[in-house]
């Protein structure tokens, strides 16, 4: 990729670049515990990521990327785990859930639940897909690496998740954020 490229892609990305929260990840590990994964793909993260940090100290095996560092999602024809975690992108969730089905392999994604299923691209994703819902009581709270702490985002975000280990299609958590 070159660094002009890379620039472009950056300051695309720089309004969409909100970190999950400590709480947040910790909402889904024990459906990843539960599931028996060893290797786990953040493709959407950085080192400094909670997703890459908590996994990690929790032992499992961590494949981790970002656009900014030359990872492109979007580039790859594999997963590069057992399952695939993360928070990607909310501007790209139509590219996203289009990839994401297309690899075949579990994922649990943080997203705005806010218009998921006005597009007609994920609402036919959706209702030919498995597609399972974790919602959160409470509103995840999320940090800008700009505008710092967002403790009551003006949006609710759940995970989307497809193949988990969800006891049922739609879960309610008692998680409070």
């Amino acid at each position: 990729m070159s660094a002009e490229y890379a620039m472009k892609l950056k300051k695309s990305v720089s309004g969409d670049e909100y970190y999950s929260s400590v709480e947040t990840v910790n909402m889904i590990l024990p459906y990843i515990i539960r599931g028996g994964y060893k290797k786990v793909w953040c493709p959407f993260d950085k080192d400094d990521s909670n997703f890459v940090k908590i996994l990690t100290k929790e032992g499992f095996d961590v494949n981790y990327g970002h656009i900014e560092t030359g990872q492109d999602f979007f580039e790859y024809t594999t997963a590069q785990g057992e399952v695939i975690v993360s928070n990607p992108p909310f501007s790209k969730r139509d590219q996203v859930f289009e990839k994401l089905y297309a690899l075949k392999t579990p994922f649990a994604m943080v997203m705005n639940f806010n218009g998921l299923f006005d597009s007609r691209k994920r609402y036919d994703l959706f209702s030919t897909h498995n597609v399972q819902l974790l919602i959160p009581r409470g509103r995840m709270k999320f940090e800008h690496k700009d505008r710092g702490l967002l403790e009551s985002p003006s949006f609710q975000s759940i995970y989307v998740c497809s193949g988990f280990n969800l006891d049922s299609q739609i879960v309610f958590t008692n998680d409070v954020f």
